[in-house]
């Protein structure tokens, strides 16, 4: 999965109210803040910036899939 190792900015975004969200320079970065994030995960997404205000979102149980595979590798 190349993309897992890309620089391209990635921010995770929490809709919990009064949480910041958090920009990352890598997805795995992203996936693995995310995955230590495990009591908040409903409300987490992961935005990938495509260009021209556009991104790419992960969340719900693709996004704990992907915290699985990630996390497990390591």
């Amino acid at each position: 999965m190349m993309l897992m190792y890309s620089t391209t900015p990635v921010t995770v975004h929490n809709w919990l109210p009064g949480t910041a969200n958090k920009d990352f320079i890598s997805l795995q970065a992203a996936i693995e803040y995310a995955g230590e994030q495990g009591d908040e995960l409903p409300a987490i997404e992961i935005l990938i910036r495509t260009g021209n205000h556009r991104y790419v979102t992960i969340g719900g149980k693709q996004l704990a899939d992907l915290i699985v595979r990630v996390c497990s590798s390591h």
